[in-house]
């Protein structure tokens, strides 16, 4: 897929935590909770110069009352704040994953078929399902961890730096260096990131391609090749995690050997020559108390940047995503309505890109309500285009399609589609009842009746009647609890359920037996009287009796007519039907 360049970080991040705005009311409240939570380390570090101090030392009995229900106080209120931190943080991690997930979803729907045509389905289910996870990781537990681990590290620098800064200076001193570690560690994980993102993508394409086409790999016996390409892709994604958690693994040990040199050089410092009588030992202990707590706070600070770079990684192939522009949908000039069916293309032509071939050139084409209009050519003369073009799947480069004398850009998506029922060769079905199937126009909403009434006109009750629960039998995943034929008995009656004024055939009759194609051709024909229907055909028999053949090669219509017509004018649709019969006449010999 291609994409612009990766906004920064800082955008990215900032782009994401714009989902936890509607949840600011949780949001507040975790936040408060982690800096309670922070604070009890900086209270329980502070304790420790009077537990020891007016304890051990000087032994002042107030003090040595006190000690043990401040102690339970600050672990009650850090079990308090830990609680409330960590709920409220998973339940906008949450949320946030569920408005994402539902705003991509969102935008794949209204995306235009030329990206399908592009884009893997595989990385679109990574971006959907593993990305988003990265992306709430990022949103929920890293950001925990940069507030209440920040807030801790601070609290305890200030207490240290109360306590004695000479002592604190010897950690201040390091700052710079951890700063310029932590930078580098950043490119490195986002650099990384991007790669396990696009891998990973690779993984789902393979793995979704092999689940689809199971039984060509088996007849073909493609298990060899599709078993060496998902290793290639499987062992580039795990040579990327590799690199990943090799900087996250040489990240934390070394923030520790700095910080070690920090505690080292204290340490020499608090007991050299005189400072010993000038340093208590409670504020010693106090201090080192600070210090300690302070290095699993730094450490997590230093591990959550994986986590941050890969959840912003993940953030910017999702907003590339949601970048994508939608299909054009201006606002419509005309009203909701029901054409007639009258379609009329003027010097209609089509190419995808300015320095591309012309898929559709020239095209004059005038189709009156009513008509049945078969297109005819070789494969690639451009009739799949032409039919695309109509409901603005594809559109035009130059000219105009025009329904009843209206442009179809007149009209809104939702309201010129509402125009058309189509049936293709690939039939499409739903994991859904065999009555949600046939009503899917209407959604949830369907008739029982009318479906009924569509399953009678394409022959498919009879069938749908022997399945287990009838009409609400679960079809399974695209049809395949079901034969070919009942899959395309099932699509027209979805398209006789539709009622559109314009019918789209991409050879709707190819999966039927005999005797079943004889009965759908008698439905099809009693459906198209009062409609306009567009038939692709690539068995001429099946198109003999249309009102008009339409014959395309290389995107221009070379000839128009009946078949009669066609074949007196000894053209390229003659040429097309001696050749097509002579293929039958030989395999039937």
């Amino acid at each position: 897929m291609t994409s612009a360049a990766p906004a920064s970080g800082f955008s990215t991040y900032r782009r994401l935590l714009g989902y936890t705005r509607q949840y600011w009311r949780v949001l507040v409240l975790a936040i408060v909770g982690m800096v309670l939570a922070a604070l009890t380390e900086v209270a329980f570090a502070a304790l420790m110069k009077p537990l020891l101090d007016g304890s051990f030392v000087h032994r002042d009995p107030a003090t040595i009352h006190a000690m043990p229900l401040l102690l339970l106080a600050v672990f009650l209120a850090r079990m308090i704040g830990e609680f409330v931190s960590d709920y409220g943080m998973a339940w906008v991690g949450r949320s946030v994953i569920h408005d994402l997930k539902r705003d991509v979803f969102e935008q794949v729907l209204h995306l235009p078929v030329r990206f399908f045509d592009r884009t893997p389905g595989g990385e679109i289910l990574t971006r959907l399902n593993y990305q988003s996870e990265q992306v709430s990781e990022a949103a929920s537990r890293a950001l925990t961890t940069l507030i209440r681990d920040s807030v801790t590290v601070v609290g305890l620098l200030a207490w240290m730096l109360y306590l004695s800064w000479q002592l604190a200076l010897f950690l201040l001193v390091l700052t710079p260096v951890l700063v310029g570690l932590v930078a580098g560690i950043s490119r490195a994980f986002r650099r990384y990131a991007r790669q396990i993102q696009a891998s990973m993508g690779g993984v789902s394409h393979v793995a979704e391609e092999v689940i689809s086409a199971h039984r060509v790999v088996k007849l073909y016996n493609g298990e060899p090749f599709e078993r060496a390409r998902f290793a290639e892709i499987n062992r580039r994604n795990f040579k990327d995690f590799l690199k990943m958690q090799a900087v996250n693994s040489v990240a934390s040990p070394l923030t520790q050997l700095i910080l070690a040199i920090g505690i080292a050089g204290i340490i020499w410092f608090a007991t050299s020559g005189d400072r010993m009588q000038q340093i208590s030992v409670g504020t010693f202990v106090s201090f080192l108390t600070a210090l300690s707590l302070m290095l699993a706070p730094m450490k997590r600070l230093i591990g959550v940047n994986a986590v941050l770079q890969r959840g912003i990684a993940a953030g910017e192939s999702l907003f590339g995503l949601m970048d994508e522009p939608r299909e054009p949908d201006e606002a419509a000039v005309l009203p909701a309505l029901r054409v007639s069916g009258a379609i009329r293309l003027v010097d209609a032509g089509l190419r995808y890109a300015p320095d591309a071939p012309w898929v559709l050139s020239g095209v004059n084409l005038t189709i009156s309500a009513g008509q049945t209009v078969a297109l005819v050519g070789r494969s690639g003369a451009g009739k799949s285009t032409l039919m695309a073009a109509l409901p603005r799947f594809v559109p035009l480069s130059t000219g105009a399609i025009l329904l009843d004398d209206w442009p179809i850009d007149a009209l809104s998506l939702t309201d010129l589609r509402r125009q058309f029922a189509y049936v293709s060769q690939d039939t499409v079905l739903f994991h859904a009842s065999v009555a949600a199937n046939i009503g899917y126009s209407d959604g949830a909403a369907f008739d029982r009746a009318r479906v009924v009434a569509a399953a009678d006109a394409a022959f498919a009750r009879e069938f749908i009647e022997a399945l287990p629960q009838g009409f609400e039998t679960l079809v399974g995943e695209n049809g395949v609890l079901l034969s070919g034929g009942q899959r395309q008995r099932l699509a027209i009656a979805r398209a006789l359920y539709r009622d559109a004024p314009i019918l789209m055939l991409d050879e709707a009759t190819s999966a039927l037996d005999t005797e079943s194609e004889r009965h759908i051709q008698a439905a099809l024909e009693n459906l198209s009287r009062g409609r306009t229907t567009l038939v692709i055909a690539h068995r001429l028999s099946t198109i003999e009796r249309a009102d008009c053949i339409v014959v395309l090669d290389h995107g221009r219509v070379v000839e128009m007519g009946s078949h009669a017509q066609l074949l007196a004018a000894e053209g390229a649709y003659a040429a097309l039907h001696r050749l097509q019969f002579k293929t039958v006449a030989a395999l039937d010999a």
